[in-house]
């Protein structure tokens, strides 16, 4: 059971970056609050974030030709022990060893592996002398936009800018005539264009190519024009300033924008009370929020907690000593996050769930 302070420490937000933009368009209230944590997240990460940070590393030396089917393996356990190691010096031991929490990794170490077999379909001729900027640094004049581009490559004639997703780029639509369609993500179409501004304020050119690049080694090009990236730019610049003033005035109310969408997997919806405000008539984020009126304790540890909430009474069951929830106060309101609902008035707890004991306002 964790506590949040009733006066959050606001902080203007000193700059944008490409990757975190379209968050910021969906609702602009997320951000403010990652400022004012200090990009500490509220919620325990799934495993595949981490592995996703293992996975997107070994595909940057991949496209920079730094690996080789002999080297490979060792390079893999390598990265995976460095995050582990990395998350033991931050207390985040509940989804170590990685290889035990992750599903699937054994097919995610399969895929990277076959990159290796097939050369990157970013380039056109192999023998052509190449220049790669990883992780290179893009900012504007005065830094309020800025981030890393995850690969820039440079021949005589071609620039491309390359950003490497681990998940899933495309989402599927339905058109005007009824075929099902595949359509990349809106995000990253953001993220790429304010790249390929970035670059132009650094270096008075813009990329040829705009590429996403998968974990089947697929490279898909992102079409573009030289207007959208500047309409983008001017919106992040405009969006900043916004923010910034309403954060100055303390009025947050029209920067939130709750939703399903935005609030679901939101790494800040503890401290929110605008999401705390929406909840109650909106339980599909699997998040309750309520009255703690009743503790229950078995024989082997586990806890019954139920919550009133909306004239009605909501249990968790089965909760495991590690929450500590026998600590929470009855009476008090408590948020209960990342739950598996079980019925109707029923959920239940796992390793991602987490519970806060929520001030009121």
């Amino acid at each position: 059971m964790r506590s949040l302070s009733s006066k959050i420490e606001y902080k203007p937000i000193t700059r944008i970056s490409p990757s975190h933009f379209y968050a910021m368009v969906r609702c602009p209230y997320k951000i403010v609050l990652a400022e004012a944590f200090e990009k500490r997240s509220l919620m325990p990460l799934s495993p595949n974030a981490y592995i996703g940070s293992v996975v997107h590393k070994i595909m940057e030396k991949i496209a920079k030709r730094q690996l080789t089917e002999g080297t490979f393996n060792e390079v893999w356990e390598n990265e995976i022990k460095l995050k582990e190691d990395e998350l033991k010096q931050e207390g985040i031991t509940y989804c170590i060893p990685l290889k035990s929490h992750v599903p699937n990794i054994g097919l995610k170490k399969i895929l990277l592996k076959n990159q290796l077999k097939s050369s990157p379909k970013i380039f056109i001729n192999k023998n052509q002398k190449i220049e790669f900027l990883s992780e290179k640094w893009l900012q504007n004049e005065d830094g309020t936009i800025a981030g890393m581009a995850d690969l820039i490559t440079k021949n005589f004639n071609s620039i491309s800018i390359s950003d490497f997703k681990t998940g899933k780029i495309t989402y599927n639509m339905v058109n005007e005539r009824g075929e099902m369609i595949s359509l990349i993500k809106e995000e990253f179409e953001y993220q790429l264009k304010l790249y390929a501004q970035l670059y132009f304020i650094n270096y008075g050119v813009y990329p040829n190519n705009l590429y996403i690049v998968d974990l089947n080694n697929n490279s898909t090009r992102i079409d573009f024009t030289f207007e959208e990236c500047q309409r983008l730019y001017e919106q992040a610049r405009d969006l900043l300033l916004e923010v910034n003033s309403n954060i100055h005035k303390r009025q947050f109310d029209t920067l939130a924008n709750c939703s399903v969408s935005n609030c679901k997997y939101c790494l800040y919806r503890p401290a929110c009370d605008f999401y705390h405000s929406w909840l109650p008539t909106n339980l599909s984020t699997n998040d309750i929020l309520g009255e703690l009126v009743e503790l229950k304790r078995f024989l082997n540890g586990n806890v019954n907690a139920t919550l009133y909430i909306n004239g009605k009474l909501v249990s968790i069951i089965e909760i495991d000593p590690s929450f500590a929830v026998e600590k929470c106060n009855l009476g008090s309101i408590f948020g209960f996050y990342g739950l598996k609902r079980r019925t109707e008035n029923s959920y239940s707890m796992n390793n991602f769930s987490c519970i806060y004991n929520v001030p009121q306002q």
